[in-house]
Formats: structure tokens, sequence, C-alpha cells
């Protein structure tokens, strides 16, 4: 069985300090994280996962709610990937330079790089049946931000199955494409409109979320990266055009793949 565990899912500003979001998929003998914030440590442990049990760790694009946390995995020891766009693993070991100088080459036997090419599938080292695809999204224009497509080929015991992971975007084409059939996709919601509160034209409303859902035609919506509120006016927000399974985790929540 295949296991996604919402770790966070609050924005910059959370409901609760430290429920930045993050995921982890539990996939056999995988442990995949999708993005690390500065409490990710305190998220894992409240799961009951070790760090040093990461074998993935996937970076959405390199604002601090999505990287902060993810140099002292380096002191966690056992071999590892990082995984994101050029761009962003650049930044990533800009950051490393600047927080533990001259440190990389003492674990370079214990990294390994997935720079991946917007389009291009590629398969997820260590994991025979998972293949993940990189699209640009629209996010700060300083800051390239990318969406995942995760896709899990068919096995004797259970159908194929594939989730979109936004990261923070405001509403564009690119993912609507990316996640054209998927089972699940998980968008960013930053804002509820009935509550007034605003994007910065860098992300999503709730209502924006089911309208990308809607024509992308999944089968079903996670809200993440939401501002302080009442989750149910999110998923009242998104079932505007959204008529599927809309789920509004809290951090914690796990959900067993394929639906």
């Amino acid at each position: 069985m295949t296991e996604l565990i919402f770790l966070g899912v609050g924005a910059i500003t959370p409901e609760r300090p430290g429920d930045h979001t993050a995921m982890l998929i539990k996939h056999g003998p995988a442990r995949i994280l999708l993005d690390a914030g500065p409490a990710v440590m305190m998220q894992l442990d409240r799961v009951g996962v070790s760090p040093d049990q990461i074998t993935h760790i996937y970076f959405s694009h390199h604002h601090g709610d999505h990287m902060l946390g993810s140099p002292i995995f380096l002191f966690y020891h056992r071999m590892r990937y990082l995984i994101g766009a050029h761009p962003t693993l650049e930044a990533w070991l800009m950051l490393m330079e600047v927080v533990y100088p001259n440190y990389l080459p003492r674990v370079a036997d214990e990294l390994a790089f997935l720079f991946l090419e917007e389009g291009k599938s590629e398969p997820l080292p260590l994991v025979d049946d998972v293949s993940i695809t990189l699209s640009r999204t629209e996010h700060a224009p300083e800051v390239p931000a990318f969406a995942a497509r995760f896709d899990f080929a068919p096995t004797d015991a259970r159908a194929g199955f594939s989730i979109v992971y936004t990261g923070d975007t405001r509403p564009n084409d690119e993912v609507v494409r990316l996640a054209q059939g998927a089972q699940l996709l998980i968008h960013e919601a930053t804002a509820a409109s009935r509550l007034g509160q605003k994007t910065g034209g860098v992300h999503s409303t709730a209502r924006e979320a089911g309208l990308i859902a809607a024509e992308a035609q999944v089968q079903a919506l996670a809200l993440v990266h939401r501002m302080p509120g009442n989750p149910e006016i999110w998923r009242e927000e998104a079932s505007e055009h959204f008529r599927g399974p809309i789920y509004v985790p809290q951090a914690g929540d796990k959900l067993a793949l394929p639906l």
C-alpha cells in the first residue's frame, strides 16, 4: 500500500506555528518527502518517522517555507536523493554553503541529485514503479517554481494512479495540462475569497483551485498551503467548480493510495 501523509498544510503564516506545507509519500521502502520547511523535523516526529528514514526529498521551489529545514538532514546519515529542477537544486547548494560551509564534501557519498527538466518524465531512483514529471508554474517572478506529477505504474496488486503536487502557484494552464486525469491533485489554496484574504497575485484561492481541478478532470482534490480559517470555507469555495471529493487536510492526516 502507498500512503500519503500531510505533514503540514499551512501557508507562510499558518494557523499553527510550524505548520508549513509538506507531505510524505510512503511507498514500499521509499520515504519521499515533498518540500521541507523550517519545522520539518518536528512534523516528521509527530507522525513517528525518523529523519534517517527519508530516502528522497523533492523541492518545488526555494522559498524558505519549502526548503529551510532541509540542511539538517545531512546529519542523519544515509544515502538520499535530492530532486528538483536545476534552479531549485542550485539554490539548495548555495544555501548549504551559507549554513554549513565546506560540509558537503564530507557527505558526498551519501548524496545523489536528480536534476529534472521540464516536461520530461524521469524514473524515480530506487523506486522501480514511479516516475516524476515537472512543469513550471507561475509564482514569484524571482523564484522559479514547479509542479510535480508522480505516476505509479500498475502492479498485480493494484491499478496505476497519479498524484500531482503544485507547490506554490497562481492559476495557470501548465498545471491543468500536467494534472490531466490524475487521481489526486494537491493544489495550493492560500486564500479563501469569502474571508477577504489576498493572494498577492502569486498564489491561488480555494475557488481557483477548484476550477483548475475541474478543468484537469482529476478524480479528487486536496487543498493545502492555506492561511488561517475554517477549513470548511475552503471546501465550499472549491466545490463551486469541482464536484469530486475535496480534502481539506489537517497536519497528520493520511490518505491510502490509490484512493
